[in-house]
Formats: C-alpha cells, structure tokens, sequence
C-alpha cells in the first residue's frame, strides 16, 4: 500500500482579522448524522440501511466517552427525518429559512467535528459531491457547490461516509476547495471517499478504532488507514482532503492534527488530496 498525495494552491487575499484558536482553547462539539430510512412518505430514494445510525451511534459514543472524562463540551445525534439539508445549508448559498448550517446544537457548521453517513454521488462536469439527506424538506441532496459553505462557524473537520463523497475527478477543478471554505474559513479536513464504499457491520469496527486512535493525531491519516479496503474486484478509497495556506501545514494537519489537537492550517487557499496510490473503486477511476 502506498500513500501520495495531490496538492493544489490557489492565490487569495491574506487571511485577514480571523483568530484560529486551538482546540484546548474551544468548546468542544460533535454532530453525528445517520440515515438509514429511504424510500418512505417524506424520505429520500434509495436503498434502506440499518448500519447508517449504528455507526453514528459508534462515532458518538467515543465523543460520548471524552465528555465523561472532561474532554469534550457536548454531543449531538440527528438521525434519518432529523437530517435535513438545511442543516447543511450555508445563508451564502440558501434561501432564507432553508439554510441552517449554524443552527444551535443541529446544524453542520455549530460543531467541531461531524460524522455522516448516508448515500453520495458525485458529478465531474459540474464539479460537486451530493450527500443523500433522510428528509425530502426542503430538498434530498446537500451538495458541494449549492449549499455548503465550511468553517464560518466551528466545523473544523468532517467525517463523510458516503459513496464518491470525496471524488479526484471533483477535487482536480477545484470542487472542494472553491465550494466548502472561503480564505478565512476554519475548516480544515474532509475525510471522505473516491468512488463507492461499502457497508457493513465491519464499518463500527474500524470507526472505534479510528475514533480512539485519533484523539491527538492522524486525523487524517489514520481514516485512510482503517477505511481503505482492497477488494477483488473494486477497492473502497478512503480520502483525506486538508484545507491551508502551505503544504507544510496540510501535512501536520492530517499527520499530527487529531480531535484535541487540531493544527492551524493558516488560510484556505489550497488544498492536498491524500490517497492511496493504486486504488480502484467502482465509480471512480484508478488512483495514480
């Protein structure tokens, strides 16, 4: 297995009168979003999966864990109807009323960290991801490029289990970086997949692990660690695309960065794609 790395730069204003704090100096808070009903009056199309709220039970309970200890603030869970993409909408992009994404103890951008997990796609003509949503109000898919907009708020780093949630095709024309954070944003890591992913009882496994390995570093690449799969036919790609002024600082963050030691990446304005070399999933082409 081998690990590369893509990354991109991108010129912008300096960051100009944002206060990056590290994450001893916050309030520490974590969204969890399953959604396992499809298919119902109000729901979303697609195929129903118990598995979606127990691993976001798992990514929970680690968080759960730390409160206990007097290490984390406070924990959220809004499963299936109770995510709804105006949580994940930003008012830069959504109508009013529709674009909630900093709402109290609900939305996206109100937490630190967030964990998802749902159906995704992507389109590489657009570019964007789309993240399959458990309530059709006001509309199915949270995507990339119409409604998110990271970090105006807490949200530092996001756990995306989802199918093409994190695909090259989007990131190489600037999908991700240009669509989640602005130069002054205080987001720093999307954790997520190229091409499909599979399920099953086995992802609460490597999410306990990931979770409790991931407390002072390797956020980043302990995800690629536990989530990568090679499959006779198709590999599961996990993703780790890190937001920041130089590659030096993307590197500490998805190396040395964790949950309690969240590194200042400086301003947004580039962003690295950590991959492993050689992975082949369905729907998503081979990884150089």
């Amino acid at each position: 297995m081998k690990f590369r790395t893509h990354t991109k730069q991108w010129l912008s204003s300096a960051l100009a009168g944002a206060l990056l704090l590290p994450a001893a100096a916050l309030a520490n808070e974590t969204h969890v979003y399953g959604i396992a009903n499809f298919g119902g009056a109000g729901q979303c199309s697609g195929s129903s999966h118990s598995v979606h709220t127990q691993t976001a039970a798992t990514f929970a309970n680690y968080f759960n864990l730390l409160r206990s200890l007097g290490l984390w603030s406070d924990v959220r869970t809004h499963n299936n109807s109770n995510a709804a993409r105006d949580l994940w909408t930003d008012p830069a992009k959504g109508a009013v009323g529709e674009s909630n994404d900093a709402a109290i103890n609900a939305g996206v951008d109100d937490a630190d960290v967030i964990f998802v997990h749902t159906h995704g796609s992507h389109s590489a003509s657009t570019p964007r991801s789309s993240l399959v949503m458990g309530s059709n109000d006001p509309s199915c898919s949270a995507r990339t490029n119409e409604h998110m907009r990271l970090g105006n708020g807490k949200l530092d780093i996001a756990v995306i289990k989802a199918c093409q949630s994190g695909n090259i095709e989007v990131w190489e024309k600037g999908g991700y970086r240009q669509q989640l954070v602005t130069a002054t944003s205080g987001f720093s890591v999307w954790n997520a997949f190229h091409g499909d992913s599979s399920c099953g009882n086995f992802v609460k496994g490597y999410l306990e692990d990931y979770t409790a390995n991931s407390m002072a570093d390797g956020v980043g690449e302990n995800w690629i660690d536990e989530a990568y799969d090679w499959g006779l036919i198709y590999d599961d790609c996990p993703v780790s695309i890190v937001f920041g002024d130089t590659k030096a600082k993307r590197k500490s963050m998805y190396e040395a960065g964790g949950w309690r030691d969240r590194k200042n990446t400086g301003s947004k304005t580039g962003s690295t794609y950590f991959y492993v070399s050689g992975c082949n999933p369905d729907n998503g082409r081979k990884l150089p």
